[in-house]
């Protein structure tokens, strides 16, 4: 899950202004180098990055920009931002939502607002639709203390950030678990998935959309295909499935470093990670063998249906060769508890924003009141 690399002690620095503007192929290499070398902080250290292309799209009819940064003189990148948007289920209706995220400061300048500040205002704009997206999506990791007390700041040149929900994601040790219920999808079982996830997701709030045709298209885009799907079935008929999402080959999470404390332990934990079942704390430098469970849609909100389909996605997982599976989840969703009882996972907490100018906060005010969805793949 992504979050944001700022820090709090920022200041206004008078100079020249910064050449902020909407990144172009030409700048594929800067927004990678800058995804590689600010990664997120907290008790582990993590970068997200996006190799070998930057501008690869994660799903069907995702729409991605980014704002991209640099010092006037010397035109090396400092910092960027990018803007997505994807359809999702607002209020029960399909409509367009914005998502903010990957915003990276370079270390040396993450005391200067005016990085933020500029940046900001050319994302509204050069990028902002203020009829289509009046407010935006991100996530912000719990532990990142410093970068939640900067946005959650009153401060003029940028937007509001309003607290939103919190929301859990669980990273489980790929095993053999008991998996009774659940099949392998078909290339034939399109249908019956689209409509599972159509009436499962419009329930909540801000779920993505995945029609039929989104999903036969999603292989071809970085998405999972038919047969990355795991179905349960009651009498015949489907009320639960999940996803296999590998997104390596477009989007990785490097371990980059840990906490002293934890780091000195890490032997020791990963020594004793078969009994615990906790999953192993990876070295530095190495990518994590990771696949998210994904489009999780379940009737009635059934926990006995989830956890059955998040263990056959973990055998699945380690027949694949993965080590970890990635599921996430809002704290209100009834749900989660299961999966905390059932699975030893090592939990990581995030904050979901909306982000607003002032013209959005009406439309922000008018929300009904649903549960959140989180696709932590997404995030």
């Amino acid at each position: 899950m992504d979050g944001t690399t700022v820090e709090s002690r920022l200041t206004a620095v008078a100079g020249t202004t910064l050449d902020c503007r909407v990144a172009g192929p030409a700048d594929d290499a800067d927004l990678r180098r800058l995804l590689r070398e600010n990664p997120m902080g907290g008790w582990v250290s993590v970068s997200f990055e996006r190799e070998p292309r930057y501008f690869t799209p994660l799903m069907p009819g995702e729409e991605h920009q980014a704002i991209i940064a640099r010092e006037p003189k010397s035109g090396q990148a400092i910092g960027m931002c990018a803007r997505k948007v994807r359809p999702a289920f607002i209020d029960g209706e399909v409509r367009p939502l914005g998502y903010i995220g990957e915003l990276r400061v370079s270390e040396s300048h993450r005391r200067r607002f005016r990085i933020l500040r500029q940046g900001f205002e050319t994302l509204r704009r050069d990028l902002h639709e203020p009829w289509r997206t009046p407010y935006y999506l991100t996530a912000i990791v719990s532990d990142n203390h410093a970068a939640r007390r900067l946005l959650e700041a009153d401060i003029p040149g940028k937007p509001t950030y309003r607290p939103f929900a919190d929301c859990t994601t669980l990273a489980i040790r790929a095993g053999a678990y008991a998996d009774e219920g659940c099949v392998s999808a078909e290339d034939g079982d399109v249908p019956e998935i689209a409509a599972c996830l159509a009436r499962n997701l419009g329930r909540y709030q801000f779920a993505p959309v995945w029609s039929e045709a989104d999903l036969r298209a999603a292989p071809h885009a970085g998405g999972p295909g038919p047969r990355d799907f795991i179905l349960y079935r009651r009498h015949g008929r489907l009320v639960g499935c999940i996803a296999l999402w590998d997104q390596s080959a477009v989007r990785q999470a490097v371990i980059r470093g840990y906490d002293p404390r934890v780091g000195l332990l890490r032997p020791l934990i990963n020594a004793t990670g078969a009994w615990t079942g906790l999953p192993r704390l990876p070295q530095q430098g190495e990518a994590l063998r990771q696949v998210y469970l994904a489009f999780a849609a379940v009737d009635d909100d059934d926990p006995e249906v989830l956890r059955a389909l998040v263990a056959a996605g973990l055998t699945e997982a380690r027949r694949r060769g993965m080590t970890l599976g990635i599921i996430g989840l809002a704290d209100t969703n009834p749900m989660l508890p299961a999966l905390h009882t059932a699975f030893k996972s090592r939990a990581y907490r995030s904050r979901l924003y909306l982000v607003h100018w002032d013209h959005g906060r009406a439309a922000l005010d008018q929300l009904q009141d649903r549960i959140p969805y989180v696709e932590a793949g997404l995030l």
